[in-house]
């Protein structure tokens, strides 16, 4: 925060308050219902749309707060520094991705028309539709293709694992239009529409729930496109450099998951601390007392602080509009340090707690099992983040893909 004025870190300190008051509602005991249901937190979004903190960063000439992505980011880590973890965040991250998107990029009719609901919460923009079974995160090789017809584009295609369509108003969808084979260069040809999902859903799209065991209150889809109609108004900037600009978008996202993880890390590690303080197996010295206790809690918070550094110098640069691959490379590092950091604070967190750490009753296991999520499945994110850093800061050869 060192580039803050202090007016504006007075405003942060008020809007983590406020946000503090606001989580400290919902208890473990409604993310444990909420997981145990697999049903989605409705009640903490609601609140959190009546305050109008979905507008955070909407400009104020259309209703909303009018404040950066390091109050985005506050707010989001307040959330996860709760019983719901990245759970919880998770449930509105996408909000404040899609605004940011949409205020850079939208025409002002679009802007007009939908930022003020947003803003008031009467409009939810939770969906963030770009990944395709057989794509994954090779974007250019997206095969959901948008015919232009007149004033619209009529859309058919396919998208996987794109979560809270079910409770969503709005969303942004990626689709080619273009066809893979027709553009010479192949990063070109995409565009970004702002879908209507409430005109869509059951008529032009039909949702297919994939169950998971990581973050089960929040819905994660197939979703099957059919003749989709959009008006052509909606496509986001230039119809033919979407993926350029979900390349911008990931630092911003990347950024904003560092501080979640980071964030529900350290909620894990203070309620491991207050278990091991009170816990007393051999008397009359709590384990607290233990170096195998205390070393990896400590380990942990240390990498925990470094990646926070990364995360704050990744929205300074973001921010003040530096270089997009200086700013991609510092919100790359921050996800990759935050993601392994946050994973091994979390498990050591639940070590502490022995067999009880495991208790689904309990906030850590949950919270464990969130950031499995947002550190990267599979190890994929995080491969692609070294890739990123080989090929554009260490001037290394691409090491996949030859086109």
């Amino acid at each position: 925060m060192w580039w803050l004025s202090e007016e504006r870190k007075k405003n942060i300190d008020f809007i983590r308050n406020n946000l503090r008051n606001t989580v400290s509602k919902y208890s473990s005991r409604y993310w444990f219902e909420k997981d145990e249901k697999r049903e989605y937190p409705l009640e903490f979004i609601q609140e959190l749309e009546k305050n109008e903190i979905m507008g955070i960063n909407i400009p104020t000439e259309y209703g909303g707060l009018g404040l950066g992505l390091v109050e985005s980011d506050i707010v989001l880590e307040e959330i996860a520094n709760s019983p719901g973890g990245t759970v919880a965040s998770n449930s509105v991250h996408a909000a404040f991705f899609n605004n940011h998107i949409i205020v850079k990029y939208a025409s002002e009719n679009v802007k007009q028309k939908y930022l003020p609901e947003i803003a008031k919460g009467n409009l939810r923009c939770q969906v963030y539709a770009v990944t395709e079974p057989s794509a994954g995160f090779n974007t250019p090789r997206i095969s959901t293709i948008a015919k232009q017809e007149g004033d619209y584009y009529i859309i058919t295609g396919q998208k996987v694992f794109i979560s809270r369509v079910k409770y969503s108003d709005l969303g942004i969808l990626a689709a080619r239009v273009v066809p893979y084979e027709k553009v010479e260069k192949k990063t070109l040809g995409i565009a970004l529409f702002l879908v209507d999902l409430r005109e869509a859903k059951n008529k032009y799209i039909r949702i297919e729930e994939i169950p998971n065991n990581l973050r089960r209150p929040i819905d994660t889809n197939i979703i099957y496109i059919e003749n989709l109609p959009v008006p052509a108004e909606n496509i986001l900037g230039d119809k033919m450099r979407g993926f350029y600009y979900l390349m911008e978008e990931s630092s911003v996202e990347r950024t904003l998951i560092a501080g979640q993880c980071i964030s529900a890390a350290r909620y894990a590690i203070k309620k491991a601390i207050e278990y091991a303080k009170q816990r007393v197996v051999f008397p009359p010295d709590p384990i607290a007392k233990y170096q195998g206790i205390q070393f990896p809690l400590a380990d942990s918070w240390i990498r925990l602080e470094a990646a926070d550094w990364l995360k704050w110098k990744a929205l300074e640069c973001l921010e003040k509009g530096e270089d997009p691959k200086i700013a991609g490379y510092y919100a790359n590092c921050a996800k990759y340090i935050a993601g392994e950091a946050a994973f091994q604070a979390s498990r050591y967190a639940m070590w502490t707690l022995g067999g009880y750490g495991y208790s689904a009753e309990l906030d850590i296991e949950r919270i464990w099992r969130g950031i499995e999520l947002l550190a990267g499945v599979g190890q994929i994110s995080p491969h692609m983040v070294l890739n990123y850093v080989a090929t554009n800061i260490l001037g290394m050869p691409k090491s996949y893909g030859s086109e």
